[in-house]
């Protein structure tokens, strides 16, 4: 199919002309306004030959192409000019992204991930605290432990404040009026009458205030915002600009906050009383069972990123109960079982390519983070991720069985064993965290060996070679095919063209780069506005609204450096470009120079992927590394041969 006939299928099955109203190009989608999403058939179009995928995502409808996306637009344009019917003109735009429970989980992950940082950290701490406790190294009464105490609990305490920022951020309204919101659910008035034991409600215009607890609370600070975005929205309209700076926030404040006090804050509170007494009853009902396919199925909801759903009951528990015993415990099962299963592949392999990203990736699960465990090797093979599950599902049906706690918040790895000591240094909880994750490693690892043999067919690389005479010969059964013996063991570096916080694709709201339609990478979410250039080579294209650039080094690799989410919309405002397609550059080299604050001011994502657009011309794609901080001109990426 060539550019013209896939142009003409995408138009048709969009609806024609007709339910068009407008359609540009970024550096890899084709990008269109539609008037009725019912008409779009999008199962139809990512089937079609040249087609990478498929999505609405913000008010558009995307059609990923990849590096050919220019010219299939040019004949979009050619068939939409031709087949031009005055339908197309004037029509609002009823599109939206994600929706139902895609729209909720992306939500709950926008809002939580943020603030992952501060509740891990104290978590850990907590921890740490416990594990000295139990030693004897430190007394609860000493002024040491108070004072780590409160830095442990601050963030948990004070959850509402932290949750208001990144719940303003996500629903795009005034942090500071969000902070507002969440300081009144915690003002002394409340608080002080909860704690004295004064539960009289407050009168308010004849409607009752009632008195809760909103300490260490998620769901009505997250609700209270959500109206907030609204309430701001509809009043900001009516107010003339030149008194917008004092009445608007006057009476969004006004409306907003008894709402919430009245009836948003205690359901609130009520939905999560009731969602932790559904968990303990779910445990009390058939605890084993939960475990073993939540177990068995974690890697699966990690994957389709529904573990975010999990997140307000897991605070919940925290704040209530004092411990968790569903994510937390669950995900430290799992981590260690897919730890298993890729240990045992470093063990089993022949290929010393295959050999190094299992050890690496198998201590980075035993740590906690398993993305390169995930992708890297047990996705890959195929045998170790279904061994990986049983492993799960195994200490899983343990952990629940003998009701495993998790007294913190942290990165569920070995180094968060000391959140399973009990409060006051019981340590029976943490005999059984120990026994759980030697249960889900050890079967993990064992099932991988009994299941996962390097001649089998899941294994990537075994193709047919030919002789001399050029006949076919039999299938390779060699740890590496003869086609990748004969190329010396290389590894292509890519450098970070930007300096900031690393984040996996698969947590990027973007569905075309979450799920690796234009190549494997990682994203960083800058903290300057410049972006260099990630190794020698030669820039091979600039997109027209500037905010992205592909170059191919000189060994061959091709990257995509994109600068933000959806920012095609600001059609080069705010970036400037200093190369131009065919030109030579050293790795460093100033790329493109961008206003940081101004793109995040107009409400757009800047977290930049950073893709490599040929990964099916290499065995894999492999991050250096998942999390933290990387500096610019940092190692990135590596690509293996």
């Amino acid at each position: 199919m060539n550019n013209r006939e896939m142009s003409e299928e995408i138009i048709s099955r969009i609806g024609g002309n007709a339910n068009i109203v407008q359609a540009w190009h970024c550096i890899t989608r084709l990008r269109f306004n539609v008037k009725d999403e019912k008409q779009v058939q999008v199962a139809e179009i990512t089937k079609l030959p040249g087609v990478l995928g498929a999505q609405f995502q913000n008010d558009q409808f995307q059609v990923v192409i990849g590096n050919n996306v220019a010219s299939v637009y040019t004949e979009v344009e050619n068939v939409m000019k031709e087949t031009a019917s005055s339908e197309s003109s004037g029509a609002d735009r009823s599109g939206s992204g994600a929706r139902g429970l895609n729209a909720v989980l992306d939500t709950i992950s926008g809002i939580f991930t943020p603030i992952l940082p501060a509740i891990v950290g104290a978590g850990m701490l907590k921890g740490v605290l416990a594990l000295l406790v139990s030693l004897g190294w430190i007394s609860q009464s000493s002024g040491e432990y108070s004072v780590f105490t409160m830095i442990s609990n601050a963030s948990f305490y004070f959850l509402p404040f932290l949750l208001a920022v990144s719940a303003a951020r996500k629903f795009k309204v005034n942090e500071y009026l969000a902070l507002t919101l969440a300081g009144t659910l915690l003002y002394p008035t409340i608080l002080d009458a909860y704690t004295a034991g004064k539960l009289e409600a407050i009168p308010f215009l004849g409607l009752p205030v009632s008195i809760v607890n909103y300490t260490q609370s998620v769901i009505p600070i997250i609700l209270g915002v959500w109206l907030l975005s609204y309430v701001y929205r509809l009043i900001d309209r009516f107010i003339p600009n030149t008194l917008k700076i004092i009445f608007t926030p006057m009476l969004v404040l006004a409306i907003t906050v008894p709402i919430m006090l009245i009836a948003i804050g205690p359901l609130g509170n009520f939905g999560g009383i009731y969602l932790e007494k559904g968990v303990s009853w779910l445990f009390a009902h058939s605890g084993p069972l939960t475990g073993i396919v939540l177990g068995g199925l974690m890697p699966l909801i990690v994957m389709t990123g529904m573990h975010y759903a999990f997140f307000p009951g897991t605070l919940q528990n925290l704040s209530k109960l004092g411990y968790d015993v569903l994510l937390l415990p669950i995900n430290l099962i799992t981590n260690l079982s897919q730890a298993g299963a890729v240990l045992a592949v470093f063990l089993r392999t022949r290929d010393p390519k295959m050999k190094s990203v299992a050890l690496s990736s198998g201590i980075s699960a035993l740590l906690g983070i398993t993305e390169p465990a995930l992708y890297g090797v047990s996705l890959k093979l195929k045998r170790p991720f279904y061994a990986s599950i049983i492993g799960g599902a195994a200490g899983g049906g343990f952990i629940t069985a003998v009701g495993l706690k998790c007294y913190g918040f942290a990165v569920p790895g070995l180094l968060s064993l000391p959140l399973y000591i009990e409060p006051g240094g019981g340590m029976r909880n943490f005999s059984y965290a120990l026994i759980g994750i030697a249960i889900s490693f050890v079967v993990s690892f064992v099932m991988t060996l009994i299941l996962w043999k390097e001649s089998d067919p899941a294994k990537p690389g075994r193709v047919k070679h030919k002789g001399k005479a050029g006949g076919e010969q039999s299938e390779a059964t060699s740890a590496v095919p003869e086609a990748i013996q004969s190329v010396q063991d290389k590894k292509n570096e890519i450098f970070s063209p930007f300096q900031g916080e690393l984040v996996p694709l698969r947590d990027l709201p973007d569905k075309t780069f979450a799920n690796e339609l234009t190549g494997k990478g990682i994203a960083v979410k800058p903290t300057e506005g410049r972006m260099n250039a990630p190794f020698d080579g030669v820039v091979t294209m600039v997109a027209k609204s500037k905010h992205a650039v592909m170059l191919r080094s000189n060994d061959g690799v091709e990257v995509l450096v994109h600068i933000g989410l959806n920012t095609v919309s600001l059609k080069g405002q705010h970036f400037e470009v200093k190369v131009v397609p065919e030109q030579k550059v050293q790795k460093g080299d100033l790329l493109v120079e961008f206003d940081l604050e101004a793109i995040e001011a107009k409400g757009l994502n800047v977290v930049s992927p950073v893709i490599v657009t040929n990964t099916p011309d290499y065995l894999d794609v492999v991050p250096v590394h998942v999390k933290g901080v990387i500096p610019m001109n940092g190692i990135l990426l590596f690509t293996i041969k």
